[in-house]
């Protein structure tokens, strides 16, 4: 209806040893198993710059370790944000950052991949939620 958010949410297993903040971008857990036994895809954070393994963003408002939760992998979602350590700018892509569950300006380049496109204004310093437009491409650079 009308009043709906119109994105795409994807239920996940969070195997990141710890729990995730709603709003964290987190990444396809490549590390071991990829499934949990009940063929939900493992996402985990990640501290690599513009991840080629870029999942989405947590929905769940806190998501418990070894728990089924929700992530926006298209649509328009809330981000935290890293604008201390790599601004970003409105109208420009962004990606995962060094700081886990932070996205900041995405850099492309070889095995690189972004989480979508930053649309709200900037908050200042620190660590801020900012609306994001979020539209991982599978096929990244």
């Amino acid at each position: 209806d009308g009043t709906t958010v119109n994105r795409c949410v994807l239920t996940v297993f969070n195997d990141n040893g710890s729990a995730i903040t709603s709003s964290s971008v987190v990444a396809w857990d490549d590390d071991d198993t990829d499934f949990s036994t009940s063929m939900y895809p493992y996402v985990t954070t990640t501290t690599t710059a513009d991840d080629p393994y870029t999942a989405g963003v947590m929905l769940t408002g806190s998501c418990p370790d070894q728990a089924l939760c929700e992530i926006v992998v298209y649509g328009p979602a809330t981000v935290l944000a890293a604008n201390s350590t790599d601004n970003t700018t409105v109208d420009t892509l962004v990606g995962t950052t060094t700081v886990a569950g932070q996205v900041g300006d995405y850099a492309t380049g070889a095995d690189t991949c972004a989480l979508g496109t930053y649309i709200s204004e900037d908050t200042g310093a620190g660590v801020n939620s900012v609306l994001a437009r979020v539209f991982v491409d599978i096929s990244c650079d």
